[in-house]
């Protein structure tokens, strides 16, 4: 019999602003993994199988309009709503440019 997997809606909290782009990758050596952008200016990076908070990008005020992960979910890139787009280091939150 084949099983057939339910889709579960995943809550993503902690934003204090509405959520504008989610973008995910497929499953990693390391797991499923999603960023969430908002008009809060805290791009946050999430369990994407949970939905559970991993951590919050800091060092930029504008809103957010996208949102990029690279292939192995290791680099996180935003395009903030002040034309300035920032690349981080998605496992130690560090800022590469």
């Amino acid at each position: 019999m084949d099983k057939k997997r339910i889709a579960v809606p995943l809550a993503c909290h902690d934003h204090s602003r509405p959520v504008v782009v989610l973008f995910y990758r497929p499953i990693t050596p390391d797991g499923l993994f999603l960023n969430s952008a908002s008009k809060d200016s805290s791009p946050m990076l999430r369990n994407g199988e949970t939905g559970d908070w991993i951590g919050t990008f800091e060092g930029h005020k504008a809103a957010l309009r996208s949102v990029f992960l690279d292939t192995n979910a290791l680099r996180a890139a935003f395009d903030f709503a002040d034309f300035i787009a920032k690349v981080w280091d998605a496992l130690t939150g560090d800022e590469f440019y």
